[in-house]
Protein backbone atom coordinates (compact mmCIF):
# COMPACT_ATOMS: atom_id res chain seq x y z
CA UNK A 1 0.00 0.00 0.00
CA UNK A 2 1.70 3.58 -0.88
CA UNK A 3 2.33 5.56 2.06
CA UNK A 4 0.36 8.45 0.92
CA UNK A 5 -3.19 6.16 1.02
CA UNK A 6 -2.71 5.75 4.88
CA UNK A 7 -2.91 9.54 5.63
CA UNK A 8 -6.01 9.66 3.33
CA UNK A 9 -8.87 10.58 5.07
CA UNK A 10 -12.22 9.19 4.84
CA UNK A 11 -14.59 10.39 2.01
CA UNK A 12 -17.88 12.34 3.48
CA UNK A 13 -20.91 10.87 3.29
CA UNK A 14 -23.30 11.18 0.05
CA UNK A 15 -25.29 13.94 -0.02
CA UNK A 16 -28.71 12.22 1.18
CA UNK A 17 -26.83 10.50 4.29
CA UNK A 18 -26.54 14.50 5.61
CA UNK A 19 -29.86 15.53 5.61
CA UNK A 20 -31.09 15.46 8.96
CA UNK A 21 -34.10 12.96 10.50
CA UNK A 22 -35.47 15.56 13.09
CA UNK A 23 -32.40 16.05 14.67
CA UNK A 24 -32.49 18.34 17.98
CA UNK A 25 -28.51 19.61 18.01
CA UNK A 26 -27.47 21.54 21.33
CA UNK A 27 -24.52 23.92 20.24
CA UNK A 28 -22.59 25.18 23.15
CA UNK A 29 -19.79 27.91 21.96
CA UNK A 30 -18.84 31.21 23.69
CA UNK A 31 -17.75 32.82 20.40
CA UNK A 32 -21.40 35.07 19.57
CA UNK A 33 -20.72 35.28 16.04
CA UNK A 34 -19.38 31.37 15.83
CA UNK A 35 -22.67 30.80 17.59
CA UNK A 36 -24.16 32.18 14.74
CA UNK A 37 -22.75 30.61 12.43
CA UNK A 38 -23.56 26.93 13.67
CA UNK A 39 -27.05 27.82 13.90
CA UNK A 40 -27.68 29.18 10.46
CA UNK A 41 -25.57 26.38 8.90
CA UNK A 42 -27.61 23.99 10.69
CA UNK A 43 -30.84 25.03 10.74
CA UNK A 44 -30.07 26.04 6.83
CA UNK A 45 -29.38 21.98 6.76
CA UNK A 46 -32.82 20.94 8.71
CA UNK A 47 -31.47 20.26 12.08
CA UNK A 48 -33.40 21.66 14.69
CA UNK A 49 -31.10 23.83 16.91
CA UNK A 50 -30.15 25.13 20.83
CA UNK A 51 -27.49 27.24 21.85
CA UNK A 52 -25.32 28.22 24.63
CA UNK A 53 -22.79 30.61 25.55
CA UNK A 54 -21.83 28.84 28.79
CA UNK A 55 -21.47 25.25 30.74
CA UNK A 56 -24.59 26.63 32.36
CA UNK A 57 -26.58 27.28 30.07
CA UNK A 58 -25.48 24.04 28.00
CA UNK A 59 -26.77 21.82 31.57
CA UNK A 60 -30.08 24.38 31.81
CA UNK A 61 -31.03 23.03 28.38
CA UNK A 62 -29.99 19.40 28.60
CA UNK A 63 -32.04 18.89 31.75
CA UNK A 64 -34.65 21.06 29.91
CA UNK A 65 -35.19 18.39 27.05
CA UNK A 66 -31.93 16.20 25.88
CA UNK A 67 -30.49 16.70 23.06
CA UNK A 68 -29.55 14.23 19.90
CA UNK A 69 -26.44 15.60 20.03
CA UNK A 70 -24.37 18.21 21.03
CA UNK A 71 -22.35 20.47 19.50
CA UNK A 72 -18.84 21.95 22.17
CA UNK A 73 -16.34 23.45 22.11
CA UNK A 74 -13.60 22.37 23.52
CA UNK A 75 -11.90 25.64 24.28
CA UNK A 76 -14.47 27.36 26.26
CA UNK A 77 -13.26 29.12 29.28
CA UNK A 78 -14.77 28.59 32.56
CA UNK A 79 -15.99 25.17 33.50
CA UNK A 80 -14.10 22.90 31.05
CA UNK A 81 -16.10 21.05 28.49
CA UNK A 82 -14.57 17.64 29.38
CA UNK A 83 -16.19 18.52 32.78
CA UNK A 84 -19.41 19.88 31.71
CA UNK A 85 -20.12 16.28 30.08
CA UNK A 86 -18.76 14.47 32.95
CA UNK A 87 -21.28 16.11 35.10
CA UNK A 88 -24.19 15.39 32.71
CA UNK A 89 -23.03 11.82 32.30
CA UNK A 90 -23.25 11.55 35.81
CA UNK A 91 -26.67 12.44 36.26
CA UNK A 92 -28.20 8.74 35.54
CA UNK A 93 -31.52 10.29 34.38
CA UNK A 94 -30.04 11.82 31.50
CA UNK A 95 -30.00 9.40 28.61
CA UNK A 96 -26.55 8.77 26.35
CA UNK A 97 -26.28 11.41 23.34
CA UNK A 98 -23.39 11.40 21.53
CA UNK A 99 -20.88 14.52 21.23
CA UNK A 100 -18.94 16.78 18.22
CA UNK A 101 -16.57 18.46 19.73
CA UNK A 102 -14.99 21.53 18.10
CA UNK A 103 -11.53 22.51 18.61
CA UNK A 104 -8.25 24.31 17.23
CA UNK A 105 -6.07 21.61 19.68
CA UNK A 106 -4.46 18.82 18.23
CA UNK A 107 -4.34 16.91 21.36
CA UNK A 108 -7.34 18.19 22.82
CA UNK A 109 -9.01 16.44 19.41
CA UNK A 110 -7.17 13.17 19.68
CA UNK A 111 -8.77 12.91 23.50
CA UNK A 112 -11.93 13.49 22.32
CA UNK A 113 -11.59 10.90 19.55
CA UNK A 114 -10.15 8.47 22.18
CA UNK A 115 -13.58 9.36 23.80
CA UNK A 116 -15.24 7.87 21.24
CA UNK A 117 -16.50 11.56 20.16
CA UNK A 118 -16.57 13.38 17.03
CA UNK A 119 -14.12 15.93 16.66
CA UNK A 120 -14.55 19.44 14.06
CA UNK A 121 -11.32 21.11 13.70
CA UNK A 122 -11.33 24.82 13.44
CA UNK A 123 -11.85 26.57 11.42
CA UNK A 124 -14.75 24.74 10.70
CA UNK A 125 -16.02 23.64 7.17
CA UNK A 126 -19.69 23.19 7.35
CA UNK A 127 -19.72 20.07 5.35
CA UNK A 128 -17.38 18.46 7.40
CA UNK A 129 -19.69 19.76 10.36
CA UNK A 130 -22.82 17.95 8.80
CA UNK A 131 -20.78 15.06 7.85
CA UNK A 132 -19.43 14.44 11.42
CA UNK A 133 -23.15 15.02 12.96
CA UNK A 134 -24.88 12.94 10.29
CA UNK A 135 -22.34 10.02 11.09
CA UNK A 136 -22.94 10.64 15.12
CA UNK A 137 -26.76 10.52 15.04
Amino acid sequence: MPAHAEKRKPPLPPEEILQPRNVNVLVVHDDEPLRQFLDLHLTHAGYEVRVASDAVGASELVFESVPDVMVLDIDMPGVHCFELLAEIRAEKTIPYFPVVYLTSDVMAATYACQLGAGCVHKPIQPSRLLATIAQTT
